[in-house]
């Protein structure tokens, strides 16, 4: 099974066919400061910041997020319609990775339930990756790292052309971070 951080985490990069320069400013030109048409892990850690996603899945408070607070996170994420069950629906829209979402469909019912979406998650172990630390916690700097890698596709340590487009899918209303 092949997962890349990408796809666990965000939805497939979309190239827009636009150039770089229009693609970012359509959707948070703002957040290129230095206006390189690119954004560093900087930039996108200032504009992330924004996002009050991390801190409604802080579920206790503490300023991280343990496994469970992730997984249970993701989850509600995905599953948009809030029935308690990722759907194969929902995952067309919002989950490009068809392979692990079969593989992790443990009874085959064609929708993941919390726990079969846990155990996937468990078994490619982006939590511990993320984990810079290895303290059993994420905190905001860690979660904001692994997601910035998950767009940064290419490792180049900056959101070009196509990676930006995926950013603002994602960013976007009703997209996955949607703020």
């Amino acid at each position: 099974m092949t997962l890349t951080l990408r796809n666990l985490a965000m939805t497939s990069i979309l190239a827009l066919g636009l150039g770089a320069a229009p693609a970012l400013a359509d959707c948070h030109g703002d957040w290129d400061t230095n206006q390189d048409t690119m954004l560093d892990q900087a930039e996108y850690g200032t504009a992330y910041g924004e996002n009050a996603w991390f801190s409604e899945r802080d579920l206790d408070s503490d300023g991280f997020l343990s496994e469970d607070e992730y997984n249970t996170g993701l989850y509600s994420s995905y599953d948009t319609d809030q029935d308690g069950l990722f759907s194969e629906e929902e995952q067309q829209v919002g989950y490009r990775s068809t392979d692990d979402y079969g593989v992790w469909d443990g009874d085959a019912d064609g929708a993941l339930t919390e726990d079969e979406f846990g155990a996937g998650l468990g078994e490619v172990d982006t939590f511990g990756k993320w984990d810079a630390d290895s303290d059993g916690l994420l905190s905001e700097d860690e979660f904001g790292t692994g997601v910035y890698g998950g767009y940064d596709a290419d490792s180049s340590g900056y959101l070009e052309e196509t990676e930006v487009g995926a950013t603002c899918d994602d960013y976007g209303e009703d997209g996955f971070w949607d703020f």
